[in-house]
C-alpha cells in the first residue's frame, strides 16, 4: 500500500524509538519528542511499540491508495477525513482515495500519525528515526525530512484485517492524565538531581525552583532553551561527559537548556539535574512563549512515578483491546 504526502506540513519526520545503547558509537539516541503521544497512537492502529510513524509540525495532508487504519495523537490535534471531523486517540478506518488531515491547534506542538502494518522503511544503526544533522534514517536513509510527493509503503493491513478490527479509542482525559497526572498540564516539571548539584547554591537552586520560565524561540529536537531567573553554578571549566535526555544543562549566561532526543552525545556544561522522563513529553508539547516549572524530587519519587503510569497504561490497553 502507498501513502501519498500531499502537504507535509512545516516540519514533518519518520520516527522510532530510536537508536538506544548507541551514543557510545556516538550517535544521537534520537526518538519520538513526545514518547506518550507516539506509543498511544501505534497501540491505536494496531502497531507493536517501535513501529515507525509521522512525527508533524503544522497541517499534513496524506492520501491514501488503500484502505487501512490509522490514528493520531498529539496536544489537541485536529483531525479530519475528506473534509470531516474525526477523533483523535482513536482508531480510524480509512478507503482508497481517502485524504486524511491533521494539525495541532498549538503551532510548533508534535501530532503523531500511525499507520497500521509494516513499514518499508530504510533501517540505519537499528533504526529508521531521522537525525537531521547527522544525514541518518528517514524515507530515504539520508536524514531528509518529508518532502510534498513522497510516498510510503507499508504493508500488512489486508482487507480481512481492516474488516475484521475494531475501534480502539482512549478517552481524551485519560491521554491528559497519563501526561499530566493528577496535578494538569501546568504542574511543575519534575526534576531529579544529579550528582553536580553540589555545585549550585541554595540560592540558586531555590530560584530555579520558584521561579517561571519561558519557553524561547531557540528550540529545536536537540534542545529547549528557557529564558527567566539566571542560575549560577561554581564550576567555570569541566570535562565533556554524555549527556542524558531531559538532562537541564546551565551555560555560562545562566539560563537553562534542557537536552532533547536529537541532542549530542557529549557536552560541556554543568548540569542541574534531569527531567523525569515522563516530562520531557510534557515539555516537548510546550511551544514558544509558554511558561513551565519546575519542582525537585528524588529517583525514588521519581521511580514511583514511572511504574505507575507503566501500570496504568497497561490497564488501559488491556480494557481498550
Amino acid at each position: 500500500m502507498k501513502v501519498e504526502v500531499i502537504s507535509k506540513g512545516l516540519f514533518s519526520l519518520i520516527v522510532d524509538e530510536g537508536r538506544i545503547g548507541k551514543q557510545r558509537q556516538g550517535f544521537s539516541q534520537s526518538g519520538p519528542m513526545d514518547e506518550i503521544a507516539y506509543r498511544w497512537a501505534n497501540f491505536l492502529a494496531y502497531n507493536p511499540d517501535n513501529t515507525p510513524c509521522l512525527e508533524v509540525m503544522g497541517k499534513m495532508t496524506v492520501c491514501f491508495h488503500e484502505p487501512t487504519i490509522v490514528a493520531v495523537a498529539g496536544r489537541q490535534v485536529k483531525v479530519q477525513v475528506n473534509g470531516h471531523d474525526q477523533p483523535s486517540y482513536s482508531s480510524i478506518k480509512v478507503n482508497k482515495n481517502d485524504r486524511l488531515s491533521f494539525e495541532s491547534e498549538y503551532v510548533g506542538s508534535k501530532a503523531y500519525l500511525a499507520i497500521c502494518g509494516q513499514w518499508k522503511v530504510p533501517y540505519h544503526v537499528d533504526s529508521a528515526c531521522t537525525v537531521v544533522r547527522e544525514s541518518l534514517g528517514g524515507l530515504h536513509g539520508d536524514g531528509r525530512v518529508i518532502s510534498d510527493g513522497d510516498c510510503i509503503d507499508i504493508s500488512g493491513c489486508d482487507e480481512q484485517t481492516y474488516e475484521t478490527l475494531s475501534v480502539r479509542q482512549l478517552p481524551i482525559q485519560q491521554s491528559v492524565s497519563i501526561k499530566c497526572g493528577e496535578h494538569g498540564i501546568d504542574a511543575p516539571l519534575r526534576v531529579i538531581k544529579g550528582y553536580q548539584e553540589a555545585h549550585f547554591s541554595q540560592v540558586a537552586k531555590r530560584m530555579f525552583e520558584s521561579s517561571e520560565y519561558t519557553v524561547s524561540s531557540s528550540i529545536d529536537r536537540m534542545g529547549y532553551r528557557l529564558t527567566g531567573a539566571d542560575i549560577a553554578s561554581s564550576l567555570s571549566s569541566m570535562r565533556s561527559e554524555a549527556i542524558h535526555v531531559g538532562a537541564i544543562q546551565v551555560p555560562p549566561d545562566g539560563q537553562p537548556i534542557i537536552m532533547m532526543r536529537d541532542r549530542q552525545t557529549l557536552g560541556g556544561y554543568p548540569k542541574l539535574g534531569c527531567l523525569n522522563p515522563l516530562d520531557v513529553s510534557r515539555l516537548a508539547q510546550r511551544v514558544p512563549g509558554e511558561s513551565v516549572s519546575f519542582i525537585f524530587q528524588n529517583s525514588e519519587e521519581a521511580r514511583a512515578d514511572i511504574l505507575l503510569s507503566r501500570q496504568h497504561v497497561q490497564r488501559l490497553r488491556g480494557e481498550i483491546a
